[in-house]
């Protein structure tokens, strides 16, 4: 190990012989608790940087004259000092950062894979916060996410403002990232929500839009990113648990369960954080049971995980470790009602399955973070997804390989270049794709951003990639270079203007070109002729920071456009396959053209209102997602315009000439606000999604139920959640959750009815 470390040091040009004779050096600290900062950034006017050690300590060599040196810590609020240095001085100074707002000055990395605040960056990115997790008591990340205005989750299948619609489970457009490494399955390219360590989740940021030239072919949508934390200078240890009851539902008839026998969910969440000399640990668990108020649609789940960091004393930046999770999960598949009304929790015959999972991620990496070379990051994550049938037969299993150099440099004049090599190695097998055997894919990727900062008041960014994609025995596909650009000017001290612009591409998933699957009546096809996806995503935004009293906000309006060239849509009809003949069949193909444009509005605030503590994190997004395929008139912006205003009041006329895509929601509205008042934490959510206008017509034709259901429905559907904790002290808490408490009886997916009212009853502790 001690050869390799050397071997490495000086590949990176960690030479510790050159040394300048002009020294500044001390020790960082928290200001309000005096806990030691560890990664903190310390650099001059000429990017002359260092980083503080395991203890907190740094040391700075420079030049003589005047020097302007920045502290920089995630989380804090950046401190300058200016000092002179005479020939062969040294200066010692301790500092002392402060944290920082946690609105205003909120931190995040997605959008551009470096550190800085949300106000900053040039693209859309929404934060959800872990008390906003824990407080709700989100079971997994498809309920952390469904919080944020313009996702939809449809049968777990992320869509943002409009940009997915419903397939099977198969080719995410919206790329799941898990501390910097995405963690899609390699078959079916899809999100597997209920294997993620929410126990050690600090933070979850969405970017909202193409992130195809940072995050590869998933990402043409946008981008969900969970960070987890890491160990602070004192053990911190936090338990949650939760038991829940489903209520009745406000149509006696759809409860199958016996009215003393109401359908239970329970959960744990287990994580402990330390820091042991130079290695920092954390450990997580999670056990978790849901008799589901879907008959034969029942989860349950155990898992494990782990993240390490050796911090090298002897060479000053290296960092080294090993993350992983395990995860074992039998669960019910609930695909499709058997009516809209008695059998609404009930499965249509032949629909539903149940199944075992295994799920296992090992990441290695290493990272050298030096005062001249910049960043150099090597991370490597294998992914197994393994299921069997409920007789542990029919074994289905994705492997993926993933490997990830990145480069990260401030130069002189504010020039910031980040660029990586990546390669996934993908071989699957599956009883769902008989007939293609052993699928192989390679995926070898290049990429570079370059970010200019001008008069600390203009930002400019260019970005490009590359991306190949090699099914052995079928095709080879390529990205061809794509780009990005974006800009942020910073108008006035709250007043930021962005804009955006990002080329994007998926390429087909090994599922959506070989799944062969039955669902009752309907077949699911395979297409091996599918093309790969292209297009392209605009924005342009004002983000406007402001303080009421104590309270902390911004305001954000964005308007946005995407354009989809083969955008990949399954559609359900009466096919030939094979030697068979009209085989009524949920299948993909590429859709020519598609064009969704539209408006968010966006509030997120915390502080305090007088002396109440207030939290709020609302949204609304309106998007037209037009068919330009079927209606071509639209390909005319005119036209186009006008079906965009004209949709804003009524879109039903618009449906009826097939103008617009198929599974979307136009209007989506979430509000999440939650006080405090004296021991007790009081909070209320509220979600509107407007009605679904064209889904394929055979379903309302054969499908019991569905034509039936869509004609009583046609206005949208609200949603309102409430909350109330009582904190025991400031390590323990004790929370009384209703979910859907005015008891809806509504479908978001068609085909399956969302939870009756239900309470969970949760005890958090924290140590």
């Amino acid at each position: 190990m001690k050869n390799f470390i050397a071997v490495l040091a000086s590949i990176l040009g960690l030479s510790t012989l050159l040394v300048e004779a002009q020294t500044i050096k001390g020790k960082i600290n928290d200001k309000s608790n005096g806990e030691t900062l560890i990664g903190v950034n310390i650099f001059n006017q000429d990017n002359v940087g260092a980083t503080t050690n395991i203890d907190g300590e740094y040391s700075l060599m420079l030049s003589v004259g005047e020097q302007t040196v920045t502290y920089k810590f995630i989380g804090y609020q950046a401190f300058t000092k200016k000092f002179t240095l005479a020939e062969g001085e040294t200066v010692e100074f301790n500092a002392k950062l402060s944290v920082a707002s946690t609105t205003l000055d909120l931190v995040v990395v997605t959008g551009s894979q470096f550190e800085k605040k949300v106000s900053e960056e040039m693209v859309s990115v929404d934060v959800i916060k872990e008390y906003l997790i824990e407080n709700s008591a989100s079971p997994d990340l498809k309920a952390a996410v469904a919080k944020v205005p313009g996702v939809t989750i449809l049968d777990g299948q992320a869509s943002i403002r409009g940009g997915g619609g419903f397939a099977y489970g198969v080719g995410s457009r919206v790329q799941l990232v898990i501390d910097d490494i995405p963690l899609l399955t390699g078959d079916l390219k899809d999100i597997q929500w209920s294997a993620i360590p929410m126990e050690t989740v600090k933070q979850i940021e969405v970017v909202k839009g193409s992130s195809s030239v940072l995050y590869g072919s998933g990402a043409m949508n946008g981008v969900i990113h969970v960070r987890t934390g890491w160990a602070k200078k004192k053990p911190e240890t936090s338990f949650r648990i939760y038991q829940g009851i489903y209520g009745n539902p406000s149509e006696e008839e759809a409860r199958w369960w016996r009215k003393s026998q109401s359908p239970v969910f329970t959960g744990v969440f287990f994580s402990h954080r330390q820091k042991v000399k130079n290695v920092d640990v954390v450990v997580g668990a999670h056990g978790s049971s849901d008799y589901t108020y879907l008959e034969r649609g029942s989860r349950q789940a155990f898992r494990l995980n782990w993240k390490t960091r050796v911090t090298n004393q002897k060479v000053i930046g290296l960092s080294y470790g090993l993350n992983g999770s395990a995860q074992y999960q039998q669960s019910g598949r609930f695909v499709l009602w058997a009516d809209n009304v008695a059998g609404a929790y009930r499965p249509l015959e032949g629909t539903a399955s149940s199944d075992k999972y295994m799920f296992i991620n090992v990441d290695p990496w290493i990272q050298y973070s030096g005062e001249k070379s910049g960043l150099h990051s090597l991370k490597a994550r294998y992914y197994r997804v393994e299921r069997r049938n409920d007789d542990w037969e029919d074994p289905s299993a994705s492997n993926v390989m993933f490997f990830d150099y990145r480069f990260q440099n401030e130069f002189k004049y504010k020039f910031r270049v980040t660029a990586g090599v990546q390669y996934q190695y993908i071989w699957s097998f599956s009883s769902l794709y008989p007939e293609a055997g052993n699928v192989i894919t390679h995926n070898p990727s290049v990429f570079a951003q370059v970010e200019k900062r001008f008069i600390d008041r203009i930002s400019l960014l260019v970005g490009v990639r590359n991306e190949w994609n090699n099914v052995l025995t079928l095709r080879n596909e390529t990205s061809l270079p794509i780009f990005r650009a974006g800009a942020n000017f910073k108008v006035a001290d709250k007043t930021n203007i962005r804009a955006s612009y990002g080329q994007s591409f998926r390429f087909p998933s090994i599922g959506e070109k070989f799944i062969d699957a039955s669902l009752g009546p309907i077949r699911i096809l395979p297409n091996e002729e599918l093309q790969s996806e292209k297009g392209w995503s605009a924005e342009l935004a004002v983000k406007q920071g402001f303080r009421v009293s104590g309270w902390n906000a911004y305001f954000d309006f964005a308007l946005f456009w995407m354009e989809f060239n083969n955008m990949i849509e399954y559609q359900i009809g009466i096919y030939d396959f094979g030697d068979e003949t009209g085989v009524l069949g949920f299948k993909p193909f590429n859709i020519s053209k598609a064009r969704i444009a539209g408006v968010e509005f966006g509030l997120t605030g915390d502080g305090n209102l007088g002396p109440i503590p207030v939290r709020a994190f609302i949204g609304y997004t309106f998007n037209y997602p037009a068919d330009l395929q079927t209606d071509t008139s639209q390909r005319n912006v005119g036209v186009y315009f006008d079906n965009f205003f004209q949709s804003i009041v009524d879109v039903q006329p618009l449906n009826e000439t097939e103008s617009i895509l198929k599974y979307r929601i136009t209007h989506n509205f979430k509000a999440d606000i939650e006080v405090d008042l004296w021991k007790f934490t009081l909070g209320y959510a509220v979600e509107y999604n407007s009605y679904m206008s064209r889904i394929d017509a055979p379903f309302e034709a054969l499908l019991p139920g569905f034509a039936e259901y869509r004609q009583l429905n046609t206005t949208g559907v609200w949603r309102m959640d409430a909350r109330l904790l009582f904190n025991i002290s400031k390590k323990s808490s004790v929370g009384l959750i209703a979910k859907n408490f005015l008891n809806e009886f509504y479908s978001v997916r068609p085909g399956v009815m969302e939870a009756p009212r239900n309470f969970t009853l949760q005890y958090t502790l924290k140590l």
